[in-house]
């Protein structure tokens, strides 16, 4: 049989070089501090970023709050004015002052007007009298109605 011979590798010793210091740098202060700050300050803005925005959510939700109470009120006031006008029909004060209260609609209803007198006839001051105090009794009663009406 055929057997390999073997070869033979010259091995060639390197030498080794010394290894290199390494440089140790001792570490510097201030910018460990620096970095420290930039960190903190980093920080501290993304807290306050936080907190405006849970105070602007919060605020959100109140409106939100505040908008559907302002519309529930809003509803019971329309509510309320629809009752105000159906009890200030006329035709409900009548049928209350008939049924509960007595009061019977007057068939004949008399109204008082003033004439004023012509320069042609002649009346007697007494009439004359008589005539400026229903005239002043009358634009009384006018005034009070007007001024009652206006409230309305």
């Amino acid at each position: 049989m055929l057997v390999h011979k073997k070869q033979e590798i010259p091995v060639c010793e390197q030498e080794t070089a010394l290894p290199t210091p390494k440089i140790v740098r001792k570490a510097d202060k201030r910018l460990r501090a620096k970095c420290l700050m930039l960190v903190i300050l980093a920080a501290i803005m993304a807290a306050v970023t936080t907190m405006q925005s849970a105070t602007i959510i919060q605020a959100g939700y109140d409106l939100v709050k505040v908008k559907s109470q302002v519309a529930k009120i809003e509803k019971e006031n329309e509510l309320l004015r629809l009752d105000i006008a159906k009890l200030k029909s006329p035709q409900r004060i009548e049928e209350f002052a008939t049924k509960n209260l007595g009061m019977v609609v007057p068939r004949n209803a008399y109204y008082a007007t003033t004439v004023m007198p012509d320069s042609s006839q002649s009346q007697p001051t007494a009439v004359d009298s008589n005539d400026r105090i229903a005239d002043k009794v009358l634009s009384a009663i006018k005034v009070h109605t007007v001024e009652a009406s206006k409230g309305r």
